[in-house]
């Protein structure tokens, strides 16, 4: 809709400024019209991500990478010297204070940085691109290799010799008669070699 009345803006304000139509009240002056043209391009990023999601290639580990690239796009735009309009200005602020939030939100669930890190296009590699602390980094390794020793070393075991799967046990339980399971060697070695590779070897993957 702000697109379209951009592109009609002669017409518009011709229509506008008639008295005998009585739209006088809703006439746009010049700097008005500058910030509808600066909303709507700042709105774009938006539009894009929400389209985006939309369809239905979209997975788990496009999340973070989405929100960084709004988050450095606000980023950007809310800089010192960036001739946007005030309100422009302080409407982006508060959008980023509010990805923000959401993004904190993503620390709850390791479920996002393992999707990252498990995807063979980013691996570890995309968060050192994204020059993520290096704590940051360790806390995402270490959710993938806990998770993993926990939950599916040992059936990686059991199929790799024919046993038949059993039930999954929780940890709970696992813990109440000492029987937690000891990490595959073999198995903690590919978790490691699937680490070391770069994200672009791991392209040729999917």
């Amino acid at each position: 809709m702000l697109q379209v009345a951009l592109e009609y803006r002669m017409a518009l304000d011709t229509l506008c400024s008639r008295r005998e139509h009585g739209l006088r009240a809703f006439e746009l002056s010049s700097e008005e019209w500058e910030i509808a043209r600066e909303l709507c391009e700042t709105l774009k990023i938006f539009k894009d991500a929400t389209l985006f999601f939309s369809r239905d290639t979209p997975n788990l580990a496009m999340v973070i990478p989405a929100m960084d690239h709004i988050d450095m796009y606000l980023t950007n735009c809310t800089r010192a010297g960036n001739n946007l309009s005030p309100s422009i200005s302080s409407a982006l602020r508060l959008a980023k204070k509010t990805l923000n939030r959401y993004y904190k939100l993503s620390d709850m669930s390791a479920t996002y940085r393992i999707a990252m890190v498990l995807h063979p296009a980013h691996k570890m590699q995309y968060f050192q691109n994204a020059h993520w602390p290096a704590t940051w980094i360790k806390n995402a390794r270490d959710m993938v290799h806990k998770e993993f020793e926990l939950s599916y070393a040992t059936n990686a075991d059991d199929n790799m010799n024919g046993t038949p799967p059993t039930r999954k046990r929780s940890l709970c339980e696992m813990a109440s008669d000492g029987s937690l399971p000891a990490v595959s060697q073999t198995c903690r070695a590919r978790l490691h070699i699937w680490h070391a590779d770069s994200c672009s070897l791991g392209r040729k993957y999917l």
